[in-house]
């Protein structure tokens, strides 16, 4: 509720705060909160010019560029932006067809990949078989079994109070647990595990189980923890030097998007005397094909360090031993790396954070890491080491779309929670009329989140609720964007600033005693 109250003072904005060159009004009442004046003459400048939001950087702490000398970056979904939606159905039929290896019906080759459908950031519950998209509590916001979406009432059959524990003792004693899938790697993953139950479901081969399906003439099993095996261990397949391995090895330009701005980006950073390095899980062999693609032969050139098979989140932590590549064989050479620090144009293989700083000189708050993977990248290197993070988010261009151009149903969920706020206000309330109020709300949040995607809705929130992706999105990422080439829209003296996070007696309470709300 308060999100929407936020959005009306500060003009819509968005899951953080706009950088210091797009400036917001500030209201009389949270001036003085903020130690701000209303009357600043506004820039000439800033008061005609907006940046195209899909080019924008996002903030969620305040960020100085001038204090960072170190630029590091993943490689998978950063710097290579791979085709979409090709390159997840490429991946989902290539898994269909280790899966058929593997026994199930050959009639899942023919199967539709649905773009669509998965969306990043959901929760696979290996003991009831659901796909969940929670909030930063652990209550359960949306569902899907199979590909069928859950009605609410549905949910509360499922999880009676809504809650959801990722992990929990079971009355049998196992633990349940719930599988995290919040790459966009993992988006191919959603769409089979859902085409497998769904498969499951309708067959009249199999009955339903505790915890999962029977088939009698057999007296076979086959739970839903069984299902998921068999899916990852069919995305293990493709994945290490499978066919889809060799595929994007011998056609690169057929699954990853060539960026005109990459190599122009790289240069600008290196051009303000900025240390580069790309810091990847991806082997060598793999790395140089895709860095060729997008830079050409001398890829190597516009990195002062390159480490690859790093093996994060691990890197983050203890690590694995320090190896240096031998890029004739692309194989690493026998023994550990032991020179004290790290030379341009050599390519690493594995090592680990501490040691990674020591070699090259860098500190914590001295380096900006750009990455995709919100645990790999962002989470372990911001909590464990204290670096910069800055999330690529391609996605967030459609998030962008649809929160722009539906501004007519936001509108309309706003005005619903205001007036609900306001009957509910009343000692002597009208129930009747708060639960009409309370089902159309309902009604249009629906409506949102079909506008978004149509199973699971917006991958930042539902309503006014933010996921739990956008809960550690908005912890643990200082910046987010669609793309990393949109630094170039700013300098690198830039200074990045948020505006507080206002507690709820903060926003809805002025300081002179008046009801913000009640305005």
């Amino acid at each position: 509720k308060q999100w929407y109250q936020r959005r009306v003072r500060v003009k819509r904005i968005n899951l953080s705060a706009m950088s210091s060159t797009e400036d917001v009004p500030i209201k009389p009442h949270l001036s003085k909160v903020w130690g701000l004046s209303s009357d600043i003459p506004e820039c000439e400048e800033h008061s005609t010019t907006r940046r195209d939001p899909t080019l924008r950087l996002f903030v969620n702490r305040s960020l100085s560029l001038e204090t960072i000398r170190y630029y590091g970056f993943d490689m998978d979904y950063t710097l290579a932006e791979y085709c979409t939606p090709y390159m997840e159905a490429e991946t989902a039929k290539y898994a269909f067809e280790k899966l058929v290896e593997l026994g199930y019906p050959k009639a899942l080759k023919d199967t539709k990949f649905l773009p669509e459908f998965a969306v990043r950031g959901l929760i696979f519950d290996r003991k009831l078989g659901t796909f969940l998209k929670l909030d930063l509590h652990g209550l359960v916001l949306t569902a899907c079994k199979g590909t069928r979406k859950f009605s609410r009432s549905e949910i509360r059959d499922e999880y009676p109070t809504k809650f959801c524990k990722l992990f929990e003792k079971m009355e049998n004693g196992e633990t349940r647990f719930l599988q995290l899938f919040d790459t966009l790697f993992d988006t191919p993953k959603i769409f089979v595990t859902s085409t497998l139950i769904d498969w499951l479901e309708r067959s009249p081969q199999y009955s339903k189980s505790a915890d999962g399906y029977f088939d009698q003439s057999t007296n076979l099993e086959i739970t839903y923890a069984t299902v998921w095996s068999d899916v990852r261990h069919a995305f293990e397949m493709i994945h290490s030097k499978g066919p889809l391995h060799k595929n994007i090895m011998t056609h690169p330009e057929m699954f990853i998007n060539k960026n005109a701005l990459l190599a122009k980006f790289l240069d600008y950073l290196r051009e303000n005397d900025k240390k580069v390095f790309m810091l990847t899980n991806s082997p060598y062999t793999f790395t140089n094909t895709v860095m060729k693609h997008l830079l050409g032969n001398g890829w190597q050139d516009y990195f002062d360090y390159v480490v690859v098979k790093a093996c994060k989140p691990a890197f983050f932590a203890q690590g694995t031993p320090l190896r240096l590549i031998n890029q004739s064989t692309g194989a690493a050479n026998i023994g550990l790396y032991r020179n004290p620090a790290m030379v341009k144009g050599e390519i690493y293989s594995g090592g680990n954070c501490d040691l990674f700083c020591q070699m090259t000189g860098a500190e914590g708050p001295d380096i900006l890491y750009f990455g995709d993977h919100i645990y790999g990248d962002v989470v372990r290197s911001k909590k464990t080491n204290g670096w910069k993070t800055f999330l690529v988010v391609p996605e967030l261009r459609h998030e962008l779309e649809v929160w722009t151009s539906e501004h007519v149903l936001f509108e309309e969920h706003h005005n619903l929670e205001k007036r609900l706020g306001e009957l509910q206000a009343h000692a002597c309330s009208d129930y009747c009329a708060i639960r009409k109020l309370d089902k159309q709300r309902k009604m249009v949040v629906d409506e949102i989140d079909s506008k978004y995607n149509p199973c699971f809705g917006s991958m930042f929130r539902k309503g006014g609720r933010l996921s739990s992706f956008a809960n550690q999105m908005d912890r643990y990422a200082d910046v987010y964007s669609s793309s990393v080439t949109n630094l170039l829209n700013y300098s690198l003296k830039h200074q990045f600033w948020s505006p507080p996070k206002l507690l709820p007696h903060e926003s809805t309470v002025a300081q002179d005693h008046e009801d913000v709300t009640s305005q």
